[in-house]
């Protein structure tokens, strides 16, 4: 089942380099990726803890806990979704993808997996 959803966000947004559905400590449970794409372990544990700082800093600051987050480099973008407490989607796309259809597609897919997560 997870194969399908992740493979099925490679497929659709145009650009998806790696999708990962992982735990928040980094571990790949699935992973879908294009033939050029980078090591979804490595992704995996790089994002996952970016992710955790970036709680860090919400709570430091007095805000509610993210769900989401998104960053641009100069030859790919990355995007992280909280599926549950405990798991995370993290996909890389080309810097040329539409983030927005990769958040609505993260949506979609967190939505798919999370009763088989609980």
């Amino acid at each position: 089942m997870f194969d399908d959803v992740l493979g099925g966000i490679l497929a659709t947004v145009v650009g998806a380099r790696c999708v990962v559905l992982a735990g928040r400590d980094g571990v790949v449970v699935a992973a879908a990726v294009a033939e050029d794409g980078p090591a979804p372990d490595v992704v995996a544990a790089s994002l996952a803890s970016l992710f955790r700082d970036v709680a860090t800093a919400h709570r430091d600051a007095g805000l509610a806990p993210p769900k989401e987050f998104a960053s641009r480099g100069a030859v790919e973008q990355a995007a992280i979704r909280e599926v549950t407490p405990e798991y995370l989607l993290i996909a890389v796309v080309h810097r040329d993808a539409s983030l927005g259809r990769l958040r609505f597609e993260l949506g979609k897919a967190a939505t798919a997996v999370e009763p088989e997560l609980l």
